[in-house]
């Protein structure tokens, strides 16, 4: 049992999916026919080389972004039921993620308010949360409710003792939170409908509470963050960073673009596009729907094939900033999409371990080598986005706008 709302009961409609992979393929298929392969910016533009580099900036995009954006924790098929949970320690401090009795999300930081013990240290379900410290409990509110030798705390008041809240919020199968405890201006719950606006129809469409999950790891990459998330956003480098890879099921540099507000899509062709190339629409396959989405700031969620050109999984990547402004972590986690054609848990869990080795041997290879010679950049200098590179240029203009540094 899944307790996500249904989206048409608190936001938009769901978009007809088929209906809208029909018009993406339509698209595809005229940007290879005509050669134009791509949609494109109007112009290139340029990014300085210190939005990369600079200590400052990245204390400001953990203050301003990191802190007060919604982060997406997971679907909703991960709190299936109440007392399941979601550990969150990438974005800072460490919140716990619950499933309440009410069939609600709520999320708190994890930490004991007696002595400040870490509170959960793994994702087994439990209807109470028990501290190992001391034994203090709480249930899935947050409220304390079992102290053992209570005699000691006599004038204690219980309900100025529980757990410390982080906003939460849920909707269309999607659950974020925001790194910054409720307060004064800071409200219990995200509006998460408002957070993804025009793209909520599209997310809803694409029944994320269903996933499963199959794997996940947390990769290091010895780079900032955002040049290291800059490798999940555009199709350029694919032809010859991954000519060995991904490449081989792909057109090269073919690729379309939607921009809704803060989040993005692209999708290219796979090299099966030539059977839609030698037919009317009316003969056209069945194809599984296939696009990489961008949600602001830090996330990206494919849905492909592309790997094997077989297995159908929804691969998600979310990059977070290190200990320092050269390094970055990563969670990589790959789901298994419902239906009577979901591939073996096995088998998505090869395509898993497959996606890993290719962003660590290409991807993060490439951002670790770029950040070194970074580092070194003269003042000033800049780095130039090409007009296939739309995502770069709107994601990074929106984290420069955040942190005061659109003027730069």
């Amino acid at each position: 049992m899944t307790h996500s709302r249904e989206p048409s009961a608190v936001g938009p409609p769901p978009l007809d999916l088929a209906a809208e992979w029909r018009s993406m393929q339509r698209r595809l298929v005229e940007h290879i026919r005509a050669g134009t392969l791509c949609d494109l910016d109007p112009e290139p533009s340029e990014i300085e080389a210190r939005a990369f580099t600079d200590p400052a900036r990245l204390e400001a995009e953990r203050e301003h972004v990191f802190r007060d954006v919604p982060l997406l924790v997971g679907f909703s098929g991960e709190l299936a039921r109440p007392g399941d949970r979601i550990l969150f320690d990438a974005a800072g401090p460490p919140i716990l993620v619950v499933r309440s009795e009410a069939g609600e999300v709520r999320a708190f930081l994890n930490l004991c308010p007696h002595r400040g013990s870490r509170l959960v240290h793994d994702c087994e379900p439990a209807r109470r949360l028990v501290c190992p410290f001391h034994a203090w409990s709480f249930d899935l509110e947050g409220r304390l409710q079992g102290m053992p030798f209570a005699r000691a705390f006599e004038g204690l008041a219980r309900e100025g003792h529980g757990l410390v809240r982080v906003p939460a919020g849920e909707w269309g199968g999607m659950i974020f939170v925001r790194a910054r405890p409720v307060g004064p201006g800071v409200e219990a719950e995200i509006d998460v409908v408002d957070f993804l606006g025009p793209a909520a129809p599209l997310f809803a469409a694409l029944e994320l509470g269903r996933l499963e999950r199959v794997a996940q790891d947390v990769l290091p990459v010895a780079s900032n963050w955002k040049l290291a998330l800059d490798t999940f956003c555009e199709v350029y480098h694919v032809a010859v960073l991954h000519r060995d890879s991904l490449s081989r099921n792909l057109y090269p540099q073919v690729a379309i673009f939607d921009h809704y507000g803060l989040h993005h899509r692209y999708s290219g062709a796979g090299l099966d596009y030539q059977a839609l190339l030698e037919r009317p629409e009316s003969e056209w396959p069945e194809m599984h729907y296939q696009a990489v989405h961008a949600l602001f700031p830090n996330t990206t969620f494919a849905f492909t094939h592309a790997l094997d050109g077989a297995t159908p999984v929804v691969s998600m990547f979310q990059l977070f900033p290190g200990e320092s402004v050269g390094e970055a972590i990563t969670l990589a986690t790959t789901y298994r999409r419902p239906g009577a054609d979901a591939a073996p848990a096995e088998q998505v869990a090869a395509m898993h371990r497959t996606v890993l080795a290719i962003v660590g041997d290409e991807d993060y290879w490439i951002a670790r080598e770029a950040w070194q010679s970074l580092v070194h950049a003269p003042p000033g200098f800049r780095l130039v986005l090409g007009r296939s590179e739309t995502l770069l240029r709107r994601m990074h203009a929106e984290l420069a706008r955040r942190t005061g540094r659109a003027s730069d």
